[in-house]
């Protein structure tokens, strides 16, 4: 008994038909026997995880090459990497359209009818009433009275415009600080690692609306005793917004929510070494009593490894080395009951119910809890930000690339690995010998061009040596593998043509190729649409809401909204770059052309299509210059030719022509 109370299990009480009391149990006790129900829970969506990681990669199941192994003969074990290709396609789209189009992912605006400060709209009130007060100084206070109602409308309109300006200059501010913090972060990064895992496995997760504190370096200028300057570093901390990719293999939610929205909890399963696990004990809201006795206690950590890790670490070749050494960590985001946060140390504000579950933050090793705070997290319960590659109705998690084209996969692997079989068999002959009619001394074995077999006698007609060509079925088999291949171009709704293909029947024009990649992006828009709506929104008003909170710049705060960019920069590059080109083909005909602008529409043209137009595009300087010089020559050429120029500037005509 005294080694589960240092361990911080607590008692576990058997009720009369053989079940535990899980309510006797200490928090952290039951926070942990919680993440077991949630571990197996999670546990066949892991093995799916799995399964599209060694498709990705290319490996086949240790169930199938088991098979392969067993089945008679050399048999074929190629693997088609048609789902790699597949998932980068798509991980490339979504890279393009979110990061290289020059433009924020993200932007924030001014609400409607933004409200700023009432203290800041009163004194904007009375300057415009004392600008109208000047412009009638000197005059009776009946008539000034009288000239104040004449304007009370153009004084709203005033007020109006000013709040409007201020909430523009505010959304202007607020951008770029947010900006300014994702640059920082490095976030571009951390979402492409996301959004990788996403297109793999169906999920991608960045961790978002906590506040961590940097300790920044900076050098000062400082005098000795002798008067003379020196630079000494120092140490500054700075609270800012923490962004963090997180492997969706260390999340563990509610198996009965379908999303975060009804999420109950979660669970983070942390695997740090032992210098990271000391190093929480220098922080002020973790227990370091508990954390130096663990460490002075488990010398070689506590990690248990998971099966996903061990598989995971197989698949990337990766040789084990046995024990890690390493601590593991439960970290959880849900509700718990107010008795039990305050057992733990948390503290509340005076009249708060108890008796109600709290949205809480709770560290637990080995069952001991060695942090527990109310969620700091503004307008969020969990700062887990999960999106789905595709939803899936009633499901919690996405699907991804290859799942969607596993069959397809599967089919073509088994159909190319006949393919080979069959193709090696029918390579040559096969040979039947009757040892019998064979001279002494002749090897059947030895199959060579202008082999000679030697005969002892028997009957003339029975021949010694038999050739079987056996039959090649590789244009059927190249059917099924083709019909397979655009099964999975329209599973995955990524055409070949997207990553590089080139067929005769390709439309291979500026327009048609356009019109093609338009229609491919269909579906990457309900995948953008998602990034949009489950990551890049919430992640952004998590940082819009710090700033608010604990921002120092005063110009950035205001009534405004977070509008996510992706899914209409999307739509706005596909109709724009069609409509320009179907308008430029209208347009090119000489009748036309006089009316339009053609280096404009030009440079709208490259802008849609992501191209610098100032690289390829002269400007009208250039041009000048250009037509200059034409000009200078063709006075030169006039002068030596004896001609001069006509009355209107223009080459004189040669004599003779009127």
């Amino acid at each position: 008994m005294d080694e589960f109370l240092e361990e911080g299990v607590g008692f576990d009480v058997e009720n009369p038909d053989g079940s535990q009391d899980i309510e006797l149990q200490s928090l952290g006790a039951r926070l942990k026997s919680l993440f077991t129900e949630y571990k197996d829970a999670r546990r066949e969506t892991e093995d799916e995880w799995i399964e599209d990681l060694r498709q990705f990669s290319g490996q086949y199941d240790p169930e199938i090459l088991a098979r392969l192994s067993e089945a008679s003969g050399s048999r074929s074990k190629v693997f088609v990497g048609l789902s790699r290709t597949k998932v980068m396609a798509a991980y490339s789209r979504l890279i393009d359209l979110l990061f290289q189009s020059g433009d924020a992912f993200f932007g924030v605006q001014p609400t409607p009818r933004p409200k700023i400060n009432p203290m800041k709209r009163a004194e904007m009130q009375q300057m415009l009433i004392q600008n109208i007060v000047q412009m009638g100084q000197g005059q009776p206070e009946e008539v000034i009275r009288q000239v104040l109602a004449e304007n009370e409308e153009r004084i709203r309109q005033g007020l109006q415009e000013q709040e409007e300006r201020l909430s523009v200059m505010a959304s202007e501010e607020m951008q770029k600080d947010i900006e300014d913090q994702l640059i920082e972060e490095n976030t571009e990064q951390k979402m492409k690692e996301a959004i990788l895992e996403a297109c793999i496995f169906g999920s991608g997760a960045i961790k978002s609306g906590t506040v961590k504190i940097d300790k920044v370096q900076s050098y000062q200028r400082v005098e000795d005793e002798m008067g003379r300057s020196q630079y000494v570093m120092a140490m500054e901390e700075e609270a800012r917004p923490e962004i963090e990719s997180v492997s969706i293999f260390d999340l563990y939610p509610d198996p009965y929510c379908t999303s975060l929205a009804d999420c109950s909890g979660m669970f983070r399963r942390h695997v740090l070494t032992r210098r990271q696990f000391r190093e929480l004990a220098d922080l002020p809201s973790f227990d370091s009593e508990i954390i130096l006795s663990i460490v002075k206690d488990r010398r070689n950590g506590n990690h248990e490894e998971e099966d996903h890790e061990r598989t995971r670490r197989e698949i990337a070749g990766v040789v084990d080395h046995g024990d890690s050494r390493r601590f593991e960590l439960l970290e959880y985001w849900g509700c718990i009951d107010g008795y039990d946060l305050q057992e733990v140390g948390v503290e509340f504000p005076e009249g708060s119910d108890l008796s109600q579950d709290f949205d809480a933050n709770v560290w637990i090793v080995s069952g001991k809890v060695i942090k527990a705070a109310l969620n700091p997290v503004k307008g969020y319960r969990i700062p887990y930000n999960i999106f789905p590659y595709e939803r899936t109705p009633h499901q919690f998690w996405g699907v991804g690339v290859p799942r969607m084209m596993r069959d397809s996969q599967q089919t073509m692997n088994a159909a190319t690995r006949i393919w080979l079989d069959n193709m090696a068999l029918s390579s040559g002959p096969m040979v039947e010998v009757n040892t019998d009619l064979l001279a002494a001394g002749e090897d059947p074995t030895d199959l060579h061009p202008w082999r000679v077999f030697l005969r002892s006698g028997g009957d003339g007609s029975m021949p010694a040596v038999r050739y079987y060509q056996p039959v090649a079925n590789a244009n059927g088999l190249n059917q099924i593998i083709e019909i397979f291949r655009r099964f999975a171009d329209e599973t995955t709704s990524l055409p070949s043509y997207t990553h590089g293909e080139q067929t005769k029947s390709l439309n291979k024009t500026a327009t048609g190729i356009s019109m093609l990649m338009g229609a491919a992006n269909v579906a990457l828009k309900s995948t953008i649409k998602n990034i949009d709506d489950f990551l890049i929104r919430p992640m952004i008003e998590s940082m819009f809401h710090f700033n608010m909170e604990f921002g120092t710049n005063e110009r950035a705060k205001g009534d405004l909204k977070v509008v996510a960019r992706g899914s209409t920069a999307l739509v706005q590059k596909e109709v724009q770059s069609q409509r320009l080109l179907q308008f430029l083909s209208l347009v090119s005909n000489p009748m036309d052309s006089q009316l339009i602008d053609r280096g404009k529409l030009l440079r709208d043209i490259a802008q849609s299509m992501d191209i610098d137009p100032d690289e390829f595009i002269k400007s009208q300087e250039q041009l000048i210059a250009e037509q200059q010089a034409l000009q200078q020559q063709m006075l030169a050429a006039s002068g030596e030719g004896g001609q001069g120029l006509g009355p209107d500037g223009g080459m004189a005509p040669p004599d003779g022509v009127a």
